[in-house]
């Protein structure tokens, strides 16, 4: 478990589990707090396979370098910064992804999340994430016919999927709120509790 030295008190954090856990009778004074952000966001690639109308990623192929990343990762968890959380584009399309994730995960001590369509989970990169990962985010904005015309893919599939790959790591949804899929968060919320997921958590 990690120890982050905050304002608010001490922040332990356990990445295998996400357990959080707050001291907050134990103020820490200014000059003994950690001084990297408590997570960090990292956008390894720009490329995607979908095309959602309200993606702010202009698709321009670019691409971070593995051995950045790694040392990056590094330099924030030597300040105290918790977790990295890997988005793009689509992070699953990132080459290496499932190496660069083993490589963080046992040469620093942040957590990783990644969010993704979820749709590339495909059985080779949930073994190379299997034990590498804290959590991995899947982007849901509403139940069908809706999720198909935003996707462009059925959502039907991606449901078995996070069922079936809930049981390797934890799975996280993500959700998109706006006038138009608010009506639908009830529905969505049935779905989400039938999968195998940990939380979910709504954007605006």
């Amino acid at each position: 478990m990690k120890l982050r030295r905050e304002a608010r008190g001490l922040h332990f954090y356990d990445r295998r589990t996400g357990l959080h856990v707050l001291v907050d009778e134990c103020p820490v004074a200014a000059g003994d707090r950690d001084a990297g952000p408590e997570l960090v966001s990292i956008a390894l690639t720009s490329v995607c396979d979908l095309a959602c109308d309200f993606c702010y990623t202009p698709k321009s192929g670019h691409r971070l370098s593995p051995e950045v990343v790694l040392d990056w990762c590094k330099q924030f968890a030597s300040i105290g910064t918790l977790e990295v959380a890997f988005g793009g584009g689509e992070p699953t399309l990132y080459r290496g992804l499932g190496e660069l994730c083993r490589r963080i995960w046992s040469e620093c001590d942040v957590g990783i999340s990644i969010t993704t369509h979820g749709h590339n989970l495909t059985e080779g990169l949930i073994r190379q994430l299997e034990g590498n990962v804290s959590v991995v985010r899947v982007s849901i904005d509403a139940p069908e016919p809706q999720y198909s015309m935003i996707r462009g893919k059925p959502l039907r599939r991606l449901i078995e999927r996070i069922a079936q790959v809930g049981t390797r790591f934890p799975i996280g949804v993500n959700t998109v709120v706006n006038s138009t899929t608010l009506p639908m968060l009830d529905q969505l919320a049935e779905i989400i509790a039938r999968a195998r997921t940990v939380d979910w958590l709504l954007l605006p």
